[in-house]
């Protein structure tokens, strides 16, 4: 690495981690403020904090591109040394080769955060939370969802789904085991779907049953195309199995989208999800690349760096609303889950690319 390539790489990443700490301190103090104040515990505070961090470093990691790329930028211009560095025969497709190289480290590192380390964090959320809970009964109990089956545990019955339909209340691939008071199992029902009715009233789809296993002779069987049973969770328990997809990994929620896919039920939301730590792993190295206009001026005097700031903050404004509107549609199955997630990337991409092809001319 010659010393013209290694002063853009310093200051790109130099400039990034300030603004990124800058960033985080700006969103996290209050909070952590707000904490000491409510009488919590130094360790429970700064849990609380780091569990925060994934979800808001994967917000926070493009905009913190863009902002290095402006302030590396501004920083050259302001001791002329972009225009000495273009003197010397480094060309402008080189300097954006090397911004487009730094900010893949950072894709890298956002997928890494948001496809491993938000689950993770997630899963330690999901921890404490149950370890705070008292009243049993209440929240369902779940085992992991690695398997592709969801368990709950009720006062006399234990059960488990492969999928809710939240659009649908409706319950997937459910199964029963009910218990005596003795702690022996009294009997099993399966049905292909347990569909909401009211109040904690479910009918059983295509049931099959088998009762008196307690009993000294074969158990007995029954089937039945529709039958009622009143549950002890309320419709809310079963729309909080959604919270445990989130402490997946990439990978292990491809799987289990691939899984459910093959039931029928509709899987936009789970699939918005998954494409979603790509985009924004994707809008890293494309935040970093629409700055990049600013340095065919490489003159201070012809470029006004409040106005890139500016400018700055509309795009990031845009960027998330759009962003959001887009999985919103895409939740709704209005688009298709694969074009919510990535047409707005790919729209800002296309802004840099048009920048970059305008400017050919100096680039080349």
């Amino acid at each position: 690495m010659n010393l013209l390539t290694r002063l853009f790489v310093v200051e790109w990443f130099k400039s990034l981690a300030g603004a990124l700490i800058s960033l985080l301190l700006l969103v996290t103090s209050a909070d952590i403020i707000n904490g000491f104040l409510r009488g919590k515990e130094g360790d429970q505070v700064l849990l609380e904090w780091a569990l925060k961090m994934p979800d808001l470093t994967g917000k926070m990691l493009p905009v913190t591109c863009l902002l290095a790329t402006l302030f590396t930028f501004n920083r050259l211009k302001s001791h002329n040394e972009l225009i000495a560095t273009l003197a010397a025969g480094f060309s402008y497709t080189r300097i954006t080769a090397l911004i487009a190289s730094c900010s893949l480290v950072m894709v890298i590192v956002q997928f890494a955060n948001l496809g491993f380390l938000e689950p993770y964090a997630n899963k330690v959320k999901r921890q404490e939370i149950k370890k705070s809970m008292e009243t049993e009964g209440k929240y369902l109990t779940r085992g992991s969802v690695d398997g592709g089956q969801f368990w709950f545990k009720s006062q006399d019955y234990f059960a488990t789904f492969l999928t809710f339909d939240k659009k649908k209340a409706s319950l997937n691939e459910v199964r029963f085991y009910f218990f005596s008071t003795e702690g022996l199992a009294s009997k099993v029902i399966s049905a292909k779907s347990a569909d909401y009715i009211k109040d904690r009233t479910w009918n059983l789809v295509d049931m099959h049953s088998l009762e008196d296993l307690t009993g000294g002779q074969f158990p007995r069987m029954n089937s039945a195309p529709n039958q009622t049973i009143v549950l002890q969770e309320t419709l809310a328990d079963f729309q909080e199995f959604e919270a445990d997809l989130t402490t997946l990994h990439w990978f292990n929620l491809r799987e289990f989208i691939l899984k459910i896919s093959q039931t029928g039920i509709n899987t936009n939301e789970y699939r918005i999800l998954l494409h979603q730590k790509i985009a924004l792993s994707f809008a890293c190295l494309v935040f970093a690349l629409i700055p990049l206009g600013t340095m065919y001026k490489p003159s201070r005097r012809s470029d006004s760096f409040g106005k890139n700031v500016a400018l700055t903050l509309i795009l990031t404004v845009a960027f998330w609303l759009l962003f959001s509107a887009a999985l919103s549609y895409g939740q709704s199955g209005k688009i298709p889950s694969w074009l919510a997630a990535y047409i707005v990337p790919l729209t800002f991409m296309s802004h840099a690319i048009r920048t970059f092809w305008h400017n050919r001319k100096l680039a080349f």
